[in-house]
């Protein structure tokens, strides 16, 4: 999956919508999820699995839970954890900091999945010999 270039798109989507929200507002997994029409815990994941170098440059802490809850702690490199990033920017309850995706401007559009059509059965061919 992380190889795929449908899985490289999705994170890079979601990079660009985490580097356009502004300090003092959260977004949530579930809202990024919704706009890219993937799960939240595949924004959740490519959050938690960001190179140090993308962790230093990125607001990744900006991203909480739908509920604004914090979850499973998290440090940046430097081992600075979340709650104390958020707090530097003067969030102290990420749920009435939550900003709608929709209202960033990140230039992605929302995406839509397309809808799984069963595939058709496969097609008999006709052994040479039955043609005669």
């Amino acid at each position: 999956m992380a190889g795929s270039p449908h899985f490289a798109r999705i994170k890079a989507d979601v990079l660009r919508i985490m580097a356009s929200v502004p300090a003092g507002q959260v977004v949530s997994f579930a809202d990024i999820g919704t706009h890219l029409d993937v799960m939240p815990r595949h924004v959740a994941y490519i959050l938690a699995t960001l190179p140090d170098i993308e962790k230093a440059t990125l607001p990744w802490w900006r991203a909480v839970a739908a509920d604004g809850s914090l979850g499973t702690p998290k440090r940046a490199p430097d081992g600075t954890t979340q709650a104390a990033l958020l707090a530097a920017e003067g969030v102290m309850d990420p749920a009435a900091a939550l900003v709608a995706v929709a209202a960033l401007p990140h230039g992605v559009q929302r995406q839509t999945r397309p809808a799984i059509t069963p595939a058709a059965p496969p097609r008999r061919r006709r052994s040479p010999r039955s043609a005669r």
